[in-house]
């Protein structure tokens, strides 16, 4: 599933092989666990799991977390 997709707040893991983020952007890669929070233009905003705020490209694989 698309990031641009999730809900706020969902916990996801990135299954995508090659993630896009912004050159200012903490990198992530796939098998990170995020929670996303809010679409922002061509990304979406989250937080890691030690709370570090995240952006990735809105289009990057994700699936949800159970």
């Amino acid at each position: 599933m698309k990031a641009y997709n999730i809900n706020y707040g969902t916990k996801v893991i990135v299954t995508d092989n090659e993630v896009t983020t912004p050159p200012s952007s903490i990198p992530i890669s796939k098998g990170d666990e995020i929670i996303i929070h809010t679409l922002d233009g061509m990304y979406c905003n989250g937080v890691d799991k030690n709370g570090n705020k995240i952006y990735i490209a809105a289009w990057t694989e994700v699936a949800t977390c159970i």
